[in-house]
């Protein structure tokens, strides 16, 4: 008997190439779903504003203590609860089981993103040179161009590294998404190994394109690093 069929290991690589983009899917939807709630939670925190401030403080608190794992099982049984509830208030006739497995997943997995991602955009956001704001001020910007125009994009260089770093860790996290029914590439992995019973080589083969993916990306956020530039203090204009 074969110990390890290194032939299924390519077979099996192959079959779960075409889950790949379910993956990258729920990755580039959460990370960057996650970055616009994670700005939102930092300007809230930096502007510290009244009640707000302190809610998002308890929702980031809840989202880093508690396991992303028990979050996707809480979600995914709290979606149909939450749809009877919408059906007896409002009188709508929404389907119960009909709830997306992907949404499911990518919310919660933008949600858990968010407050991991606000603290490094506020980072971000502090590291922008004041003097760059002041020369926005006095050629006669509102506060909204200033941080559209030049805090953002300024902060978005600083904070570039990391949220790649931050999309590499969503897409090895995203393999958690079979848990609410999502058939994504750790998904049909189990599938495929349990109709062979070659676990080993299934999960040996999904190995291989989760690294293959994050050196991918490793090697396209490297390019894109090197070609964005920082505006210029001299290059800002009314808007």
């Amino acid at each position: 008997m074969q110990i390890i069929d290194l032939n299924a290991i390519g077979e099996y690589t192959l079959a779960l190439l075409p889950y790949v983009p379910i993956t990258l899917a729920i990755s580039v939807f959460a990370t960057l779903l996650g970055t616009v709630i994670g700005l939102a939670m930092a300007l809230i925190k930096m502007a510290k504003v009244p009640v707000l401030s302190q809610i998002t403080a308890v929702i980031v608190s809840y989202l880093r203590g508690t396991p992303i794992l028990v979050q996707l099982l809480l979600n995914v049984n709290a979606a149909p609860i939450l749809v009877l509830t919408v059906n007896a208030q409002f009188g709508t006739d929404w389907n119960v089981v009909a709830v997306s497995p992907f949404l499911v997943a990518g919310f919660t997995f933008a949600l858990n993103e968010a407050a991991y991602s606000s603290e490094s955009i506020r980072a971000a956001l502090l590291a922008v040179d004041r003097r760059e704001i002041e020369a926005a001020h006095s050629l006669g910007m509102t506060a909204w161009q200033t941080l559209r125009r030049v805090t953002i994009p300024v902060a978005s260089v600083i904070a570039f590294p990391t949220l790649v770093n931050h999309f590499i860790g969503m897409l090895k996290q995203s393999s958690l998404a079979f848990v609410v029914s999502l058939i994504e590439v750790t998904a049909y992995a189990k599938i495929i190994g349990g109709r062979d019973y070659r676990f080993f080589e299934a999960f040996l083969a999904t190995a291989i394109i989760y690294w293959g993916l994050t050196v991918l990306v490793e090697q396209i956020a490297r390019v894109v690093e090197q070609r964005m530039k920082r505006p210029l203090p001299g290059k800002l204009r009314l808007a």
